[in-house]
């Protein structure tokens, strides 16, 4: 099976490759660098680079909205996911994995700090947004419901914070706990966000056609205590759930129930 992966050369992009290999899948590379480099804004070259395909991995697409344009960056995110969609329907491809972002919650890149109602977040929680990346990242998955509602099987899954255990031990365990209260201590593990894409791969029913799912570790990146971590910087916030330990405050119990993924730390070891 030949598996097309955009962002092949970034950060989330090599790890799935890596893992797509490792699972007997054939790697379509797409990416500006590297060999047979594409540009996704460019939809002849996507559709050239789609040729023989059976599914797509989108994993491509401006990171933060850091250092860029609010129109630059959504003009990037939007168009080559339209780009990898459009063509990959043109071409009968019917499985799309796509990579969302737990920033479409709005309150890692508000101008202000918009506040957490209510936790553990899982997918039935309000978007609240206001911020052009998040939006970005609501357009992605209102594209992929789109060709799900045409046949197509979508998924977008909402990764936290993407990082290796030695960048959680760096940016979260050991940061001053208020730095990462925006983002509530939260992260995944880059080897289980890409183990969330090759699971996404696989046939499900049609009612399932389109999915949403949160990709978060089970635990925070902190020793200190949720519940005590919450007190102390979020005390307005509603907990509907239990925070026992050092549990995340991201409910991915619908992940589990539709691709069979389950967070599996490693940093702490």
């Amino acid at each position: 099976m030949r598996i097309w992966v955009s962002g092949a050369r970034g950060k989330l992009g090599s790890e799935v490759c890596r893992q797509l290999v490792a699972e007997g899948y054939e790697v379509v590379e797409a990416d500006l660098v590297g060999p047979g480099a594409v540009d996704l804004s460019d939809r002849a070259a996507v559709a050239r680079s789609l040729r023989g395909v059976e599914a797509i991995v989108h994993c491509a697409g401006i990171a933060s909205p850091e250092n860029i344009t609010p129109v630059r960056l959504l003009e990037a995110n939007a168009l080559t996911t339209f780009n990898a969609l459009e063509e990959a329907w043109a071409q009968g491809i019917r499985t799309a994995v796509l990579a969302s972002s737990g920033s479409i919650y709005g309150t890692a890149w508000s101008p202000e700090e918009i506040g957490t109602p209510s936790v553990p977040i899982d997918e039935e929680t309000a978007l609240r947004y206001v911020d052009p990346y998040a939006l970005t990242k609501d357009v992605l998955e209102r594209m992929g419901e789109m060709y799900a509602r045409r046949g197509m099987q979508a998924t977008a899954l909402r990764f936290h914070w993407i990082l290796t255990p030695d960048e959680v031990r760096r940016y979260i365990a050991d940061a001053p706990p208020e730095d990462n209260r925006r983002n509530l201590w939260g992260y995944v593990d880059l080897a289980e966000a890409a183990r969330a894409c090759v699971l996404s791969l696989q046939p499900r029913t049609a009612a399932e056609r389109y999915e949403t799912l949160v990709i978060a570790a089970e635990d925070t990146g902190m020793e200190q205590p949720t519940a005590d971590l919450l007190a102390r910087y979020s005390p307005d916030t509603v907990v509907t759930g239990d925070l026992s330990g050092t549990r995340s405050l991201f409910d991915c119990r619908r992940a589990a129930e539709v691709i069979g993924w389950t967070h599996r730390s490693r940093w702490r070891n």
